[in-house]
Protein backbone atom coordinates (compact mmCIF):
# COMPACT_ATOMS: atom_id res chain seq x y z
CA UNK A 1 0.00 0.00 0.00
CA UNK A 2 1.66 3.54 -1.22
CA UNK A 3 0.88 6.41 1.52
CA UNK A 4 0.20 9.52 -0.54
CA UNK A 5 0.47 12.56 1.81
CA UNK A 6 -0.30 14.89 -1.04
CA UNK A 7 -4.01 13.54 -1.70
CA UNK A 8 -5.79 16.18 -1.05
CA UNK A 9 -3.96 18.45 -3.18
CA UNK A 10 -4.24 16.12 -6.07
CA UNK A 11 -7.78 15.87 -5.65
CA UNK A 12 -8.40 19.56 -6.08
CA UNK A 13 -9.04 19.88 -9.72
CA UNK A 14 -11.82 17.60 -9.29
CA UNK A 15 -13.52 19.14 -6.43
CA UNK A 16 -13.73 22.18 -8.24
CA UNK A 17 -14.79 20.52 -11.52
CA UNK A 18 -17.29 18.68 -9.29
CA UNK A 19 -18.75 22.00 -7.42
CA UNK A 20 -19.13 24.64 -10.42
CA UNK A 21 -20.86 21.09 -11.89
CA UNK A 22 -23.34 21.23 -9.06
CA UNK A 23 -23.12 24.93 -9.38
CA UNK A 24 -24.46 24.96 -12.71
CA UNK A 25 -27.37 22.16 -12.46
CA UNK A 26 -28.37 24.26 -9.34
CA UNK A 27 -28.82 27.52 -11.65
CA UNK A 28 -31.74 25.52 -13.07
CA UNK A 29 -33.58 25.33 -9.91
CA UNK A 30 -34.52 28.47 -8.75
CA UNK A 31 -34.92 26.72 -4.95
CA UNK A 32 -31.87 26.51 -4.61
CA UNK A 33 -30.06 28.46 -6.67
CA UNK A 34 -27.00 30.35 -5.48
CA UNK A 35 -26.11 33.83 -5.51
CA UNK A 36 -23.46 35.76 -7.02
CA UNK A 37 -22.46 36.85 -3.14
CA UNK A 38 -23.01 33.85 -1.82
CA UNK A 39 -20.39 32.03 -4.26
CA UNK A 40 -18.27 35.28 -4.02
CA UNK A 41 -17.72 34.36 -0.35
CA UNK A 42 -17.41 30.71 -0.83
CA UNK A 43 -14.63 30.95 -3.08
CA UNK A 44 -12.67 33.78 -1.53
CA UNK A 45 -12.75 32.01 1.94
CA UNK A 46 -11.92 28.97 0.37
CA UNK A 47 -8.85 30.12 -2.04
CA UNK A 48 -7.24 32.25 0.97
CA UNK A 49 -8.15 28.82 3.06
CA UNK A 50 -6.03 26.84 0.70
CA UNK A 51 -2.67 29.66 0.83
CA UNK A 52 -3.15 29.76 4.33
CA UNK A 53 -2.93 26.05 5.12
CA UNK A 54 -0.13 24.96 2.98
CA UNK A 55 2.92 26.21 4.11
CA UNK A 56 1.30 25.64 7.56
CA UNK A 57 0.58 21.94 7.42
CA UNK A 58 4.26 21.05 8.25
CA UNK A 59 4.02 22.14 11.92
CA UNK A 60 1.06 19.67 12.86
CA UNK A 61 3.19 16.79 10.53
CA UNK A 62 7.04 18.23 12.81
CA UNK A 63 4.60 17.71 16.15
CA UNK A 64 3.26 14.41 15.11
CA UNK A 65 6.39 13.42 13.95
CA UNK A 66 7.76 14.01 17.63
CA UNK A 67 5.17 12.54 19.36
CA UNK A 68 6.09 9.24 17.26
CA UNK A 69 9.61 9.00 18.83
CA UNK A 70 7.76 7.99 21.93
CA UNK A 71 5.27 5.51 20.69
CA UNK A 72 3.61 2.69 22.24
CA UNK A 73 3.72 0.25 19.79
CA UNK A 74 5.66 -0.66 16.56
CA UNK A 75 3.71 -2.36 13.43
CA UNK A 76 3.84 -2.41 9.99
CA UNK A 77 2.83 0.91 8.35
CA UNK A 78 2.10 -0.12 4.51
CA UNK A 79 -1.05 -2.57 5.51
CA UNK A 80 -4.75 -2.22 4.41
CA UNK A 81 -5.68 -3.06 8.67
CA UNK A 82 -3.28 -0.67 9.62
CA UNK A 83 -4.82 2.53 7.45
CA UNK A 84 -8.68 0.75 8.22
CA UNK A 85 -7.70 1.35 12.08
CA UNK A 86 -5.58 4.92 11.43
CA UNK A 87 -9.08 5.95 9.49
CA UNK A 88 -10.86 4.61 12.81
CA UNK A 89 -9.21 6.36 15.04
CA UNK A 90 -8.85 9.18 13.11
CA UNK A 91 -12.51 9.65 12.57
CA UNK A 92 -12.99 9.15 16.31
CA UNK A 93 -10.84 11.92 17.14
CA UNK A 94 -12.65 14.52 14.74
CA UNK A 95 -16.47 13.70 15.44
CA UNK A 96 -14.75 14.88 19.08
CA UNK A 97 -13.53 17.98 17.92
CA UNK A 98 -16.40 18.58 15.58
CA UNK A 99 -18.57 18.26 19.27
CA UNK A 100 -16.27 20.67 20.89
CA UNK A 101 -16.56 23.08 17.76
CA UNK A 102 -19.65 23.08 18.55
CA UNK A 103 -20.01 23.49 22.29
CA UNK A 104 -17.42 25.44 23.67
CA UNK A 105 -17.23 29.15 22.05
CA UNK A 106 -13.78 29.57 21.26
CA UNK A 107 -13.97 26.67 18.59
CA UNK A 108 -17.10 27.68 17.58
CA UNK A 109 -15.58 31.29 16.37
CA UNK A 110 -13.28 29.59 14.08
CA UNK A 111 -15.82 26.80 12.93
CA UNK A 112 -18.68 29.22 12.52
CA UNK A 113 -17.10 30.23 9.31
CA UNK A 114 -18.09 26.74 7.63
CA UNK A 115 -21.66 27.14 8.68
CA UNK A 116 -22.03 30.55 7.20
CA UNK A 117 -23.50 30.01 3.78
CA UNK A 118 -27.15 29.93 3.37
CA UNK A 119 -26.92 27.36 0.69
CA UNK A 120 -25.89 23.61 0.87
CA UNK A 121 -23.57 22.43 -1.86
CA UNK A 122 -19.97 21.49 -2.91
CA UNK A 123 -18.83 24.94 -3.04
CA UNK A 124 -20.34 26.40 0.26
CA UNK A 125 -18.04 22.98 1.72
CA UNK A 126 -14.85 25.34 0.74
CA UNK A 127 -15.92 27.58 3.68
CA UNK A 128 -13.19 26.94 6.20
CA UNK A 129 -11.73 29.14 9.13
CA UNK A 130 -8.72 31.45 7.94
CA UNK A 131 -7.28 31.07 11.81
CA UNK A 132 -8.69 27.68 13.01
CA UNK A 133 -5.46 26.47 12.88
CA UNK A 134 -3.96 28.56 15.77
CA UNK A 135 -6.58 27.33 18.07
CA UNK A 136 -4.05 24.56 18.49
CA UNK A 137 -7.13 22.22 17.74
CA UNK A 138 -5.45 19.60 15.38
CA UNK A 139 -3.90 17.93 18.83
CA UNK A 140 -6.31 16.47 19.11
CA UNK A 141 -5.33 13.87 16.73
CA UNK A 142 -1.76 13.51 18.61
CA UNK A 143 -2.50 10.59 20.34
CA UNK A 144 -2.81 8.65 17.27
CA UNK A 145 1.22 8.45 16.85
CA UNK A 146 1.65 8.18 19.96
CA UNK A 147 0.08 4.82 19.79
CA UNK A 148 2.18 3.89 16.81
CA UNK A 149 0.98 5.03 13.65
CA UNK A 150 3.16 6.71 11.50
CA UNK A 151 2.44 10.84 10.44
CA UNK A 152 2.53 9.95 6.98
CA UNK A 153 0.16 7.36 7.59
CA UNK A 154 -1.80 10.15 9.80
CA UNK A 155 -1.93 12.61 7.18
CA UNK A 156 -2.80 10.09 4.79
CA UNK A 157 -6.19 8.77 6.57
CA UNK A 158 -7.14 12.52 7.68
CA UNK A 159 -6.91 13.69 3.82
CA UNK A 160 -9.31 10.29 2.84
CA UNK A 161 -11.89 11.60 6.02
CA UNK A 162 -11.15 15.35 4.30
CA UNK A 163 -12.58 14.53 0.96
CA UNK A 164 -15.16 12.31 2.22
CA UNK A 165 -16.93 15.28 4.20
CA UNK A 166 -16.56 17.23 1.12
CA UNK A 167 -18.74 14.48 -0.22
CA UNK A 168 -21.13 15.22 1.85
CA UNK A 169 -22.15 18.25 1.22
CA UNK A 170 -25.11 18.71 -1.40
CA UNK A 171 -28.37 18.24 -2.08
CA UNK A 172 -28.55 16.66 -5.15
CA UNK A 173 -28.33 13.22 -3.03
CA UNK A 174 -31.30 12.28 -1.04
CA UNK A 175 -30.88 9.25 0.33
CA UNK A 176 -28.27 6.07 0.07
CA UNK A 177 -28.93 2.74 0.64
CA UNK A 178 -30.50 2.12 4.45
CA UNK A 179 -27.57 -0.01 5.55
CA UNK A 180 -25.16 2.56 4.37
CA UNK A 181 -27.03 5.15 6.41
CA UNK A 182 -27.15 3.36 9.37
CA UNK A 183 -23.03 3.57 9.73
CA UNK A 184 -21.75 6.24 7.37
CA UNK A 185 -22.35 9.75 7.12
CA UNK A 186 -24.23 10.71 4.24
CA UNK A 187 -25.56 14.41 2.86
CA UNK A 188 -28.76 13.11 4.23
CA UNK A 189 -27.23 13.21 7.98
CA UNK A 190 -24.84 16.12 7.11
CA UNK A 191 -28.01 18.36 5.90
CA UNK A 192 -29.61 18.20 9.04
CA UNK A 193 -25.86 18.88 10.58
CA UNK A 194 -26.00 22.64 8.71
CA UNK A 195 -29.65 22.98 9.06
CA UNK A 196 -30.23 26.37 11.45
CA UNK A 197 -33.67 24.76 13.07
CA UNK A 198 -33.43 24.93 16.92
CA UNK A 199 -33.85 21.09 17.21
CA UNK A 200 -31.08 20.22 14.65
CA UNK A 201 -28.20 22.26 16.29
CA UNK A 202 -25.43 20.49 17.00
CA UNK A 203 -26.53 17.19 15.53
CA UNK A 204 -24.79 14.64 13.50
CA UNK A 205 -20.96 16.09 14.12
CA UNK A 206 -19.63 12.18 12.73
CA UNK A 207 -17.19 12.99 9.75
CA UNK A 208 -17.20 9.70 7.89
CA UNK A 209 -19.17 7.61 10.59
CA UNK A 210 -22.44 8.18 11.64
CA UNK A 211 -22.18 5.05 14.18
CA UNK A 212 -20.77 7.56 17.02
CA UNK A 213 -23.61 10.55 17.19
CA UNK A 214 -25.07 7.22 17.69
CA UNK A 215 -22.85 6.41 20.47
CA UNK A 216 -22.68 9.93 21.95
CA UNK A 217 -26.26 10.76 21.76
CA UNK A 218 -25.86 13.18 18.80
CA UNK A 219 -27.75 11.62 15.99
CA UNK A 220 -30.99 12.79 14.48
CA UNK A 221 -32.45 11.51 11.21
CA UNK A 222 -33.65 13.60 8.40
CA UNK A 223 -37.42 13.33 7.76
CA UNK A 224 -38.09 12.44 4.36
CA UNK A 225 -39.02 15.22 1.88
CA UNK A 226 -37.61 17.67 5.13
CA UNK A 227 -36.91 21.14 3.74
CA UNK A 228 -34.08 23.06 5.62
CA UNK A 229 -32.68 26.61 6.29
CA UNK A 230 -29.00 26.88 6.19
CA UNK A 231 -26.43 29.61 7.27
CA UNK A 232 -26.22 30.69 10.82
CA UNK A 233 -29.38 31.72 12.87
CA UNK A 234 -28.43 35.06 12.53
CA UNK A 235 -27.37 36.71 9.40
CA UNK A 236 -23.99 38.71 9.62
CA UNK A 237 -24.87 42.31 8.88
CA UNK A 238 -22.29 42.65 6.72
CA UNK A 239 -21.63 39.20 5.03
CA UNK A 240 -18.10 39.57 3.54
CA UNK A 241 -15.29 36.97 3.87
CA UNK A 242 -13.18 39.20 6.63
CA UNK A 243 -16.58 39.83 8.57
CA UNK A 244 -17.61 36.03 7.83
CA UNK A 245 -14.30 35.06 9.79
CA UNK A 246 -13.57 37.29 12.07
CA UNK A 247 -16.90 38.93 13.72
CA UNK A 248 -17.76 36.47 16.39
CA UNK A 249 -13.86 37.20 17.51
CA UNK A 250 -15.21 40.63 18.15
CA UNK A 251 -18.55 39.47 19.83
CA UNK A 252 -17.14 37.45 22.78
CA UNK A 253 -14.74 40.72 23.34
CA UNK A 254 -17.72 42.55 23.52
CA UNK A 255 -19.60 40.13 25.86
CA UNK A 256 -16.39 40.18 28.06
CA UNK A 257 -17.07 43.44 29.38
CA UNK A 258 -20.82 42.14 30.40
CA UNK A 259 -19.79 41.06 34.19
CA UNK A 260 -16.84 41.97 36.13
CA UNK A 261 -16.75 38.22 37.19
CA UNK A 262 -13.66 35.79 35.93
CA UNK A 263 -15.87 32.89 35.94
CA UNK A 264 -18.06 35.01 33.73
CA UNK A 265 -15.29 36.29 31.38
CA UNK A 266 -13.86 32.56 30.99
CA UNK A 267 -17.48 31.39 30.21
CA UNK A 268 -18.43 33.76 27.77
CA UNK A 269 -14.33 32.51 26.16
CA UNK A 270 -15.02 28.87 26.43
CA UNK A 271 -18.81 28.12 27.57
CA UNK A 272 -21.02 26.79 24.96
CA UNK A 273 -22.04 29.48 22.23
CA UNK A 274 -24.95 31.51 23.59
CA UNK A 275 -24.07 31.18 27.31
CA UNK A 276 -25.02 34.66 29.22
CA UNK A 277 -24.15 35.34 33.07
CA UNK A 278 -28.04 36.98 33.08
CA UNK A 279 -29.96 34.61 30.92
CA UNK A 280 -29.86 37.34 27.98
CA UNK A 281 -28.72 35.18 25.38
CA UNK A 282 -29.43 31.26 25.24
CA UNK A 283 -27.53 28.34 24.16
CA UNK A 284 -28.64 25.59 21.85
CA UNK A 285 -30.06 23.00 24.69
CA UNK A 286 -31.79 25.76 26.28
CA UNK A 287 -33.32 26.45 23.41
CA UNK A 288 -34.21 23.07 22.78
CA UNK A 289 -35.48 22.34 26.14
CA UNK A 290 -37.65 25.54 25.56
CA UNK A 291 -38.99 24.13 22.06
CA UNK A 292 -39.86 20.99 23.58
CA UNK A 293 -41.70 22.80 26.41
CA UNK A 294 -43.50 25.05 24.37
CA UNK A 295 -42.13 28.22 26.50
CA UNK A 296 -40.99 31.42 25.33
CA UNK A 297 -40.82 30.48 22.03
CA UNK A 298 -41.98 32.70 19.33
CA UNK A 299 -44.88 31.71 17.08
CA UNK A 300 -45.47 32.43 13.23
CA UNK A 301 -48.77 32.86 11.65
CA UNK A 302 -49.47 29.38 10.77
CA UNK A 303 -49.23 28.39 14.58
CA UNK A 304 -45.20 26.70 13.79
CA UNK A 305 -41.92 27.66 15.37
CA UNK A 306 -40.00 30.18 13.77
CA UNK A 307 -36.56 29.86 13.43
CA UNK A 308 -34.62 31.65 16.65
CA UNK A 309 -32.04 34.15 16.15
CA UNK A 310 -28.64 33.45 17.34
CA UNK A 311 -28.07 32.87 20.51
CA UNK A 312 -24.94 35.10 20.97
CA UNK A 313 -27.50 38.06 20.51
CA UNK A 314 -30.76 39.19 22.36
CA UNK A 315 -33.44 37.37 21.73
CA UNK A 316 -36.41 39.58 20.27
CA UNK A 317 -39.78 40.35 21.52
CA UNK A 318 -42.12 37.52 19.89
CA UNK A 319 -44.74 40.38 18.86
CA UNK A 320 -42.15 41.99 16.20
CA UNK A 321 -41.92 38.81 14.57
CA UNK A 322 -46.44 38.61 14.46
CA UNK A 323 -46.06 42.24 12.86
CA UNK A 324 -43.58 41.23 10.66
CA UNK A 325 -40.69 43.94 11.24
CA UNK A 326 -37.93 41.28 12.32
CA UNK A 327 -38.93 38.81 9.18
CA UNK A 328 -36.67 40.43 6.67
CA UNK A 329 -33.86 40.54 9.04
CA UNK A 330 -33.69 37.05 10.32
CA UNK A 331 -34.92 35.60 6.98
CA UNK A 332 -38.34 34.13 8.06
CA UNK A 333 -40.78 33.74 5.41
Amino acid sequence: MQINTNLFAQAAPAILLLSFGELLLMSHDSRKKEDKRNIFNSVIIGLVFLMLSFPLKTIPFLIFTWIHQYRLFNFEQNTWWALILCLIFTDLSGYWLHRLHHVSRFFWASHRVHHSSETYSYLSAARESWVGFYTGAFMIWGWIPFLGFSPELLIYAKSINTLYQYAMHTELIRKLPRWYESFFNTPSHHRVHHSSEVQDLDMNCGNMLIIWDKIFGTFKEEPDNAVHHYGLTKKISSPNPVNINFSEFAYIIRDLKKSPKMRDKLMYIFGPPGWSHDGSTKTAKQLRKELAGDTDIAIDKVGSPIKIPDSRFQIPDPAEYQSGTRNQEYGIT
